[in-house]
C-alpha cells in the first residue's frame, strides 16, 4: 500500500451542500455530476469529500487481501443492489452487467491479467481511471434500501423542520417508500392476527398509539406575574444533524430485541429503534392511509 502516492483528492465543501437543496439543479450538484466516478461515489454514498488513492483501495478491499477480485470491483460499482437488480430485465442480463463491469474495469487496470487489480495498478491509472456505468444501473449503492432513501433522497429533499410534513412527502419516491413500508406491515399484520386468531384490523389497531389524553383544566389565573418560560425545540422539528448526533453512542447501548431489560418493549426513541432483530414496523411507522 506504501507505494501509492500521497495525492489526496479535495472536493469543495459546497458539493455536498447540494444535498440540501430542491429538486432544482444547483451549480455544486452539476459540478459533482461532472467529476469522474471515484469522487461522485465518495461523496454521495460515503460522505467523504477529502481521501487518497490508498484510503479509497483499502475502503474497497472487503477480504482485506491486498487487492480488488471481481466480486470486489462489482461491489464498487453496487452491481448487486436491488436497485440495480431492478434495472435489469432478468437473472441472465444481471449476470451480463456483472461480467460487463468486472472485465471493462480489468481490461483497464490489471496490467499483468492475474484477474486482480492490485494497489500499484490502481495507483498506475489514478482516481480518474474508474469508468462509470451510471447508464446500466451500476450507480455504486452499498447499503440497505432503508439507508439509500435516507442517503440520497431523504437527506436531500426532506431535511429541514419545513421539508418533513406529511404534505412535502409528496416525490415518486416518497410514494413508493411509504407503498413498500405499507406492504411490509401488512404482512406483519396478516402474520400476527393469523398467530393471535384475530382480525388484521384488530392486529393493526393493536399497534396504533393510543389517543392522547385530555389536558387539565387550566389552573385560575393569579394576579402575580408568572415567569417567562423559554422551551427548548420539540424533537419534531429540529435539525436531523442535531437530533441524532449522539444516536450511534445511544445504540451501543441498547440490547438486542427479547433481551435485556427493554426486553420486548415498543421502542420510542430513535437509539431505541435501531435494536438488533427490531420488528421492521417498529422502524419505521407511519399512519395507515396516508398514501
Amino acid at each position: 500500500m506504501k507505494v501509492l502516492t500521497a495525492l489526496s483528492v479535495h472536493i469543495l465543501f459546497a458539493l455536498l451542500v447540494s444535498a440540501h437543496s430542491d429538486h432544482e439543479d444547483s451549480e455544486e450538484s452539476a459540478k459533482l455530476a461532472n467529476a469522474g466516478y471515484a469522487i461522485r461515489h465518495m461523496a454521495s454514498e460515503h460522505h467523504i469529500d477529502s481521501f487518497d488513492l490508498e484510503s479509497f483501495f483499502q475502503l474497497h478491499d472487503l477480504n482485506r487481501d491486498g487487492a480488488w477480485d471481481r466480486e470486489e470491483i462489482e461491489a464498487i460499482y453496487g452491481v448487486h443492489h436491488v436497485y440495480s437488480q431492478k434495472k435489469s430485465k432478468d437473472e441472465i442480463e444481471h449476470q451480463k452487467k456483472a461480467d460487463y463491469v468486472a472485465d471493462t474495469v480489468l481490461k483497464l487496470l490489471d496490467k499483468d491479467d492475474d484477474g486482480k487489480v492490485t494497489p500499484e495498478e490502481f495507483a498506475a491509472v489514478g482516481v480518474s481511471g474508474l469508468p462509470s456505468f451510471d447508464d446500466i444501473g451500476a450507480e455504486g449503492h452499498h447499503y440497505d434500501v432503508e439507508s439509500e432513501f435516507f442517503l440520497h433522497h431523504e437527506e436531500q429533499y426532506h431535511s429541514t423542520p419545513e421539508t418533513q410534513t406529511d404534505a412535502s412527502y409528496t416525490h415518486p419516491e416518497d410514494i413508493e417508500h411509504f407503498a413498500q413500508h405499507q406492504a411490509i406491515e401488512l404482512e406483519e399484520a396478516e402474520r400476527e392476527a393469523k398467530f393471535q386468531g384475530i382480525t388484521v384490523e384488530e392486529a393493526i389497531r393493536a399497534h396504533e398509539e393510543p389517543p392522547a389524553p385530555p389536558a387539565p383544566p387550566a389552573p385560575p389565573a393569579e394576579s402575580a406575574p408568572k415567569p417567562k418560560i423559554t422551551r427548548g425545540i420539540p424533537p419534531e422539528k429540529q435539525d436531523p444533524v442535531v437530533k441524532y448526533k449522539d444516536i450511534g453512542k445511544e445504540s451501543d447501548s441498547q440490547s438486542a430485541w427479547g433481551t435485556g431489560e427493554q426486553g420486548y418493549k415498543q421502542p420510542n426513541t430513535p437509539a431505541e429503534k435501531t435494536r438488533k432483530n427490531l420488528p421492521y414496523k417498529y422502524k419505521f411507522r407511519r399512519n395507515w392511509g396516508d398514501f
